[in-house]
């Protein structure tokens, strides 16, 4: 007992020396500290490090997961002749693939006949149906891909339904991620949330490389998905909190062009790197080093703020002032108003003091609606691509890099006009390209891809606006789980957006297209009903946060 109350008495003598110090406005004291000074500039730079790593291993699954073409293999036949006849059966019985079946039966069966010799097998021989036999081992065509889990785990034929689990689960993990470590941000703070968040993502990333069986791939595809969206949610809102409304949106635009860079930089990889366990090592081992950040990068002054430990977030704008060689007013940081002083004492504000204002309620639907529909459009065009085009490693890297001037592209319109129109005007716009592209017959592959780039190209500008305009309505002490509940909404859009690649495969390749149209288009316009956030500073609280709304 008397230990227990001397930890209770502990825990209080903690909470009143953090509580030390007078509450601040950091916006204003920004104006003296510098919005983008070297202090913050520093931190900034340390955090775009690791900023690559969540594009390299979102992709990644297009490269180990890729699906090859393959066929029988008839290496088990006893003589030269016979291995040619079934060589022949496996790949002129069933030439005429227009349908799924024919495809299957191309791929999975073999004829239980035999021919007096190859040309009378490729003359075409009548073969009763009731001899089809099924394949037992196969031959891959490496000329795209070299190993993956495909040919690793033989997800063929009978096992073919086994190949989207590895990309549907990790789109669920994506749900469960920003959720997770948007709390724990919330809770414990910047730091030590990013920290579990490389921890465990180099660890699941790495483990995944000596996967034995499709499912302990998928289960550890699945955990880092969240570890993975957690750990690029943690270091955006990090970032962004850093600065000044100034830089706010340059700040954003750096950590998606560097997403970005990662799923590009992957392609160049996977090119030459085409065995998915060596792939796999490749992204996971680095990303150990990037816990040393905890030292490097100071805890988020906003959000100590916004905790009430003032003692700590002063002792941080000091240090900020000497490195950035500016001077703070005593009155910023020293004087107790009335109003400060009531602030100090109302009790913290929390995700369901959100949920009990209309405002907050109809802001935060909306956001959620914007985010699935630009998640779907923004996974779906990039996987649906291969269903227009031949080239798969030079289609895959237009559509990576298209997002790069469309960020550049974001950073200028959107001071120009504002979020709320780029986001609405931008989903309309993605969505007219996505409606021309799938209305165009199929023999017009180069106009297909020009469009479908149109659409991301478009749809990325969005999803970055998204960010910036999702953390600038939410108050401080939310604000990161606020983000957290819209990408996780988003995240059902990412689920949904390889199935309905996957059906324009099989069924026809105009279908996602006018999906991701029609979503764009209904949801661009329900975008005009979000308050305008330009210039404005971050609300500290649900009551400022309403206020946007004049």
């Amino acid at each position: 007992m008397e230990t227990d109350n001397k930890s209770t008495s502990g825990a209080q003598l903690k909470d009143e020396e953090n509580l030390e110090g007078e509450p601040f406005n950091y916006d204003d004291i920004l104006k003296h500290l510098g919005q983008l000074g070297k202090f913050q500039l520093r931190a900034f730079l340390w955090l775009c490090l690791p900023a690559i790593f969540p594009g390299l291993i979102t992709m990644s699954l297009t490269f180990t997961g890729g699906v090859p073409d393959y066929r029988y293999n008839s290496i088990n036949q006893t003589s030269l002749g016979e291995k040619n006849i079934n060589f022949c059966i496996s790949n002129q019985m069933f030439h005429d693939a227009s349908s799924s079946d024919n495809r299957i039966k191309k791929q999975c069966y073999v004829y239980n006949h035999t021919w007096n010799n190859v040309e009378e097998c490729l003359a075409g021989s009548d073969v009763n149906i009731d001899q089809e036999i099924q394949c037992s081992e196969w031959v891959y065509d490496d000329s795209i891909f070299g190993s993956t889990i495909v040919t690793e785990f033989e997800l063929t034929c009978d096992d073919e339904h086994k190949q989207p689990i590895a990309s549907t689960v990790y789109m669920a993990g994506n749900i469960f991620g920003p959720l997770i470590f948007g709390l724990i941000a919330d809770k414990t703070g910047r730091k030590p949330a990013f920290t579990l968040s490389v921890l465990l993502l180099s660890i699941l990333v790495t483990s995944a490389a000596f996967s034995t069986n499709i499912i302990t791939f998928s289960v550890l595809r699945f955990l880092s998905a969240i570890c993975n969206i957690g750990f690029f949610d943690i270091y955006f809102v990090w970032g962004v909190e850093a600065v000044g409304g100034k830089y706010r949106v340059a700040v954003g635009f750096m950590f998606q062009v560097l997403f970005t860079t990662g799923a590009a930089v992957l392609g160049i990889i996977a090119y030459f790197v085409r065995d998915w366990r060596k792939l796999h090592l490749i992204m996971g081992v680095p990303i150990f080093t990037f816990v040393s950040l905890y030292w490097m990068v100071p805890e988020s002054i906003r959000w100590l703020i916004a905790k009430k430990r003032y003692k700590e977030a002063k002792e941080l704008i000091l240090k900020a002032s000497k490195v950035n060689k500016r001077s703070i007013p005593d009155h910023l940081l020293e004087n107790r108003t009335t109003t400060t002083m009531d602030s100090t004492e109302n009790s913290e504000e929390g995700v369901m003091d959100i949920l009990r204002s209309t405002v907050m309620v109809k802001r935060i639907v909306i956001l959620m609606t914007a985010w699935f529909a630009c998640v779907m459009s923004y996974y779906g065009i990039t996987f649906a691509a291969n269903n227009i085009s031949s080239k798969f490693y030079i289609n895959y890297e237009l559509i990576m890099l298209v997002e790069i001037p469309a960020y550049v592209f974001f950073i200028y319109i959107t001071e120009k006009i504002g979020r709320r129109l780029t986001i609405s005007a931008g989903l309309m716009i993605s969505g007219l390209g996505c409606l021309i592209t799938g209305l165009l017959p199929a023999d017009q592959e180069v106009m297909q891809v020009v469009f479908s780039l149109i659409g991301k190209f478009f749809v990325s500008t969005v999803l970055a606006a998204l960010y910036a305009g999702t953390l600038e309505l939410f108050p401080t002490e939310t604000r990161a789980i606020a983000m957290g509940i819209c990408s996780t909404f988003g995240r059902f859009g990412g689920i949904v957006a390889p199935l309905l690649a996957d059906a324009g495969s099989r069924i026809d390749p105009a279908l996602p297209y006018i999906i991701f149209a029609i979503a764009n288009i209904a949801v661009g316009v329900l975008c005009f009903l979000l308050p305008e956030t330009k210039n404005l500073p971050l609300p500290n609280n649900i009551q400022e946060a309403i206020d946007m709304e004049k």
